[in-house]
């Protein structure tokens, strides 16, 4: 796995930023449907916070987009 600080999901480690993410964007959702009782402003606004904290910490954190097969092979090749 890639560098940075990782916490555990449901057993599954997800990088701080992602989780930062989705926690951000439930406290906005819950604040907007407050505030204008408008389920559609709500998730505009839970879905804009979303991607700016996740593509921006995906941005300063500077991981890979892909985890693809070939990452796989390398990391586990010496498992057989």
């Amino acid at each position: 796995m890639s560098g940075g600080v990782h916490v555990p999901v449901f057993g599954v480690l997800w990088p701080l930023y992602k989780l930062a993410a989705v926690v951000g964007a439930v406290i906005v959702a819950a604040m907007v449907f407050t505030f204008t009782a408008s389920g559609v402003a709500a998730m505009w606004a839970s879905g804009g916070v979303l991607l700016t904290i996740w593509w921006g910490g995906y941005r300063v954190a500077h991981q890979r987009w892909d985890d693809g097969e070939r990452d796989f092979y390398a990391e586990n090749r010496t498992r057989h």
